[in-house]
């Protein structure tokens, strides 16, 4: 499991919303050759024109005015309280005090989803690919058909490679995208296209969400990960982190697609993946101190 644990994160004039978050390489997204895109249990399976998303494009749909300058301290609290977490012996109320202070500090789901736009864009490739669409970025195109014949693992890097965006946000995204399918997908010598059933899609969009967030978390706490001295504390702490976040994210999201009939497309995707980060920031506001 990687982590971004070793970045000493933002610093004081770290802005709350980086350039790359608002521009970026677009994705375009779309049936294969002209043909029809496979029927995703909706009675649609017409062709369907291709479609591109940006970073611009996901800062549109994030509702709220984008963020203010931050005050040079605006973390200090909220890594002060990780600290203190990490020094101590866990528990989840320690955890839970610090991601309140995280999430004011932060702009709260709003702002973590606007400095998440990279990877939401990632995420709606990643969607298109697994239902089995192209996608392409910078003239270079993948589908699943481009995976035959390659294992398991290096199906993962093919498409992790290529969804991975250029900017400040390459590696959390490259790790989100390489934790989530390696969750959902079982190792095997030979890829097989076909496990991409609708239950594994959404497992594996939440698998993504979950890590994306973990990893600004991990991120934007810097040094105070460093007072986990022992290794085996800190692989603790960070599956607490992510046993938490996995389980507000999780049910977000089932009640999130549960208001999208059940259906993801590349016409919903990224509000959806907006509103999962957003509510599960949120929920954090509501813990008590």
């Amino acid at each position: 499991m990687g982590t971004s644990a070793s970045n000493t994160g933002p610093n004081n004039r770290s802005p709350l919303l980086p350039p790359w978050a608002e521009q970026g390489d677009p994705i375009q997204v779309g049936p294969i050759d002209g043909q029809p895109t496979p029927d995703r249990g909706d009675g649609n399976d017409n062709k369907v024109p291709l479609q591109q998303v940006d970073n611009g494009k996901v800062q549109e749909q994030i509702p709220g005015a984008r963020p203010n300058i931050p005050s040079p301290n605006r973390l200090s609290g909220a890594r002060r309280s990780f600290g203190d977490y990490a020094k101590s012996n866990g528990g989840t109320s320690n955890l839970k005090a610090s991601l309140k202070k995280f999430s004011k500090s932060s702009g709260g789901g709003s702002g973590v989803s606007r400095r998440l736009a990279s990877g939401i864009t990632a995420g709606s490739g990643l969607l298109g690919i697994m239902q089995g669409e192209s996608v392409s970025i910078n003239n270079i195109t993948l589908s699943l058909s481009d995976l035959d014949g390659l294992s398991t693992d290096q199906a993962i890097d093919r498409i992790t490679e290529h969804l991975t965006p250029e900017n400040g946000d390459a590696d959390a995204v490259r790790i989100a995208l390489d934790f989530a399918l390696a969750e959902v997908l079982p190792e095997e010598d030979v890829f097989d296209a076909s496990i991409f059933t609708d239950e594994v899609v959404h497992e594996a969009i939440s698998c993504y969400l979950t890590d994306l967030i973990f990893q600004d978390v991990v991120n934007g706490m810097g040094k105070a990960w460093f007072h986990i001295e022992h290794p085996s504390k800190h692989h603790r702490m960070e599956e607490e982190l992510r046993d938490l976040i996995k389980f507000i994210t999780q049910s977000k999201l089932e009640k999130t697609m549960l208001a999208n009939a059940g259906n993801v497309s590349q016409s919903n995707i990224i509000q959806i993946q907006i509103d999962v980060i957003s509510q599960t920031v949120e929920e954090w506001e509501n813990y008590n101190d």
